[in-house]
């Protein structure tokens, strides 16, 4: 009874037994009421063995069709598995069982008994610890899920902001367009210095978008790591990585054309050669672009795995006669991938520390010395 009838079963089956107000008696009362009936053959003991045969049909099956002399070897498969109670109503209620095979699975049973109470006190001990650290971690992806709304809505404010410059500068372009003939040189260079300013609005609004895609995204993880930890059982944690912040992009690229300052150009002549670059910025890439040609070369890019893939790449080394790779801004595992099909094309591999004009200048400037 113990091990082969849940507790919500016996409920049902008392029910269904039509015992006289089944609810004025404890777990442990009809425990003790179905125990007795098994043995006397009365509508509950029935009932139970009806619902044996049905819950145990297949273990039943196995053991009629196994030899008696592999009861044992059955027996330790189910005890090693975890399921038992399927094999150990067949073997109680088999004429064929061996005895000792029968006292061993008595035994085993006992035995599980006493472990799964010692677990059940080591578990009840530690559960107000559980709960404890359970409220904390609750607490803890509220106030994340706090800080990434609020994250959500300044992109979208600075998002809202980007949008209408980039609207007003449009209007701007176009009613400067609409009077190109009439304007004088400097007007010509003001239109171009405005037509790059809206170009990098419309990257800056392209990326935002992406960010607060990838913000929503983390909350729902958040949201997701919130409903496992409602579990006593078991703590986790929610690993949140911040997004990069346009402000933060805006200092990024400052900093990178202030630490890329005018370096003489290479008394250089690439000959209409042409250089593949690997990974880097790629608003960096029409700066090297310019800087290539001005050596009378071809530049070739691949922005290292963002947007491009491995097969465009494949398809752009042979054409290369120098390869040039920031190692920081590409995995090792892709620089030593790169260095072997150069080695393979004979291609003249160009490894730089950063991805700036600084480095590419004298990586060429190396190269032809």
């Amino acid at each position: 009874m113990g091990t082969c009838a849940t507790i919500p079963e016996i409920q049902k089956l008392a029910i269904k037994s039509r015992i006289e107000n089944p609810g004025q008696y404890t777990d442990y009362h009809l425990h003790n009421i179905f125990v007795n009936a098994a043995h006397d053959g009365t509508t509950p003991g029935r009932l139970l063995d009806k619902m044996f045969q049905r819950k145990f049909k297949s273990s039943i099956a196995l053991y009629r069709k196994t030899k008696p002399t592999e009861f044992g070897k059955l027996w330790e498969q189910a005890l090693n598995g975890g399921e038992v109670a399927g094999s150990y109503y067949a073997l109680l209620t088999n004429s064929k069982t061996p005895p000792a095979v029968r006292d061993k699975a008595v035994g085993d049973i006992h035995m599980l008994s006493h472990i799964s109470g010692m677990s059940c006190r080591i578990d009840l001990k530690h559960l107000p610890q559980l709960r404890k650290e359970n409220q904390e971690l609750t607490l803890q992806l509220k106030k994340l899920n706090l800080k990434y709304l609020k994250q959500i809505r300044a992109s979208e404010k600075i998002e809202a902001q980007l949008e209408k410059s980039r609207s007003a500068l449009k209007t701007q372009l176009q009613e400067q367009t609409d009077a190109k003939t009439r304007l004088d040189p400097r007007e010509v260079s003001e239109l171009k210095k405005l037509r790059e300013k809206n170009q990098m609005l419309i990257e800056l609004v392209d990326r935002l978008r992406k960010e607060k895609t990838e913000l929503r995204q983390t909350m729902q993880q958040c949201h997701s790591v919130d409903s496992e930890s409602q579990q006593p059982s078991s703590t986790k944690t929610c690993d949140v990585s911040a997004a990069v912040t346009v402000g933060a992009e805006s200092r990024d690229r400052n900093q990178s054309f202030a630490n890329d300052g005018a370096e003489s150009l290479p008394n250089t002549n690439l000959h209409g050669k042409k250089v593949l670059y690997v990974g880097g910025r790629f608003r960096q890439a029409p700066h090297f672009r310019n800087f290539i040609e001005k050596l009378n070369g071809t530049l070739i890019y691949h922005d290292g795995g963002r947007e491009d893939g491995d097969r465009r790449l494949d398809q752009l080394l042979p054409q290369a006669d120098f390869v040039v790779c920031p190692i920081d801004c590409i995995s090792h595992n892709a620089v030593g991938k790169i260095k072997r099909e150069c080695q393979k094309h004979n291609i003249c591999f160009l490894p730089v520390r950063r991805s700036s004009l600084t480095s590419l200048t004298r990586a060429l400037g190396h190269a032809h010395s």
